[in-house]
C-alpha cells in the first residue's frame, strides 16, 4: 500500500470524527491540503493521488448519504483506482457511490472485483449481493449474502438482507435501512425522519420511461446528463431557456410528469411575479429582466434568473446628458 501524506496524528483525529461528525471529517482534510499546499510540503496531484485520504473523504461522503457526496467520493476514489489491489474497502466504497449515482452496471463491476481481491472483507458481499438481486441473479445475490454473513455470523445488516433478497425486493427497499437495528427500526416504523435517505435513494434506478416523458414533454435539447446535475435547453415564449435539474438523471425520472406539466403552464405567471419583485428590489425596468434560466429542484421547486444585461440601455439617466 503506497505511503499516505497523512501522519498519525492526523489519522487518529479523523478516526476521531468517525462515529457522525462527517463534516468535521471532510473539513479537516481541506484544511490538511491547504496548509501543505501553503508550505509546499506536496502538490494537488499528490494529494488527490493518496489512497488513505481518498479513503478518508470517501468515508465521509459516503455517510452523508447526499448524491452531491456519493458524486464527490467517486471522484476521489477514481483518481486512487491504481493503488486500490487488494483493498476491499476502496472497492466497497467505490461500488457503493456509483450506485448513489445511477452508475449500476459499473457499480456491480467493481461490486465483483471487490470480493476477488479481498475476500475476507464482509461488506463487500454485502454491497455485491445487493447488485446481483437488482441484476436478475436472485441465486446469486443468496450466494454473496451467504458468504459475507460468515465472515460476520448473526449480523443484522444480513440477516435483514436475506430476509428480502428472498422476497424478491427491489434495490431502493434494500437500500431504504440504517446499519444499526435500533436506528433502522426507527425508520421502517415512522419514528425517524426518512426523506433525506429517500432522496439519496431517488438517484440509484432510473425510470426510463417517465425520463422520456420528461424530456418530451419539456422539448429538451442539448441534454446533458449527472455533471453532477441535468442541464439542457428547452423552448419558452419564443426563445431557448436553460434549464437545470439540480439532481441526476435517475432522480429526474422520478419527478411526477403531471408536477413539470403544470410548472411549465404557470412558468409565464412565475416568470412576472419574480420580475415584478426583480425590478423592484434592483431598481431595473422589467422590460430589462430577460428570462434565462430555470432550475428544478427535488423538491417540487423552481428558481428563475434573469439576464438584466439591457439595464443600462433602457434605465434614463440620472442627470441630462447635455445641458
Amino acid at each position: 500500500m503506497k505511503d499516505t501524506l497523512l501522519t498519525e496524528k492526523d489519522i487518529k483525529t479523523l478516526e476521531s470524527y468517525s462515529e457522525g461528525y462527517f463534516y468535521k471529517m471532510l473539513h479537516y482534510i481541506r484544511d490538511f491540503i491547504d496548509t501543505g499546499l501553503k508550505e509546499k510540503r506536496f502538490t494537488q496531484k499528490e494529494a488527490e493521488h493518496d489512497l488513505q485520504i481518498a479513503l478518508w473523504v470517501s468515508y465521509a461522503c459516503n455517510n452523508i448519504d447526499e448524491y452531491e457526496y456519493y458524486y464527490t467520493s467517486v471522484r476521489w476514489l477514481a483518481d486512487v483506482e491504481d493503488l486500490a489491489q487488494g483493498c476491499g474497502v476502496w472497492f466497497y466504497r467505490y461500488s457503493s457511490a456509483l450506485m448513489y449515482c445511477g452508475r449500476l452496471t459499473e457499480a456491480l463491476v467493481y461490486a465483483e472485483k471487490g470480493v476477488m481481491e479481498e475476500p475476507d472483507y464482509p461488506w463487500g458481499w454485502l454491497q455485491l449481493a445487493k447488485l446481483r438481486s437488482h441484476f436478475g441473479d436472485k441465486e446469486g445475490a443468496l450466494s454473496a449474502n451467504n458468504a459475507g454473513l460468515a465472515l460476520v455470523p448473526g449480523d443484522y445488516e444480513f440477516l435483514r438482507q436475506e430476509q428480502e433478497l428472498r422476497q424478491d425486493c427491489s434495490l431502493e427497499q434494500l437500500l431504504n435501512h440504517y446499519i444499526y437495528e435500533e436506528d433502522d427500526r426507527d425508520l421502517v416504523e415512522g419514528d425517524t425522519d426518512g426523506q433525506a435517505k429517500l432522496d439519496a435513494i431517488s438517484g440509484v434506478v432510473c425510470n426510463e420511461e417517465n425520463l422520456t416523458a420528461i424530456k418530451e414533454l419539456l422539448q429538451a435539447t442539448n441534454w446533458i446528463p449527472d455533471m453532477p446535475y441535468c442541464s439542457f435547453r428547452f423552448p419558452f415564449d419564443g426563445n431557448s431557456l436553460i434549464g437545470i435539474f439540480e439532481m441526476n438523471e435517475a432522480a429526474v425520472s422520478k419527478l411526477p410528469l403531471d408536477w413539470i406539466r403544470e410548472t411549465l403552464e404557470n412558468l409565464p405567471a412565475v416568470e412576472q411575479i419574480q420580475k415584478e419583485s426583480e425590478s423592484l428590489a434592483r431598481g431595473i425596468p422589467i422590460d430589462a429582466l430577460v428570462l434565462e434560466r430555470v432550475v428544478f429542484y427535488r423538491n417540487q421547486s423552481i428558481a428563475l434568473s434573469f439576464d438584466h444585461s439591457a439595464a443600462g440601455i433602457l434605465q434614463m439617466p440620472q442627470r441630462p446628458v447635455c445641458s
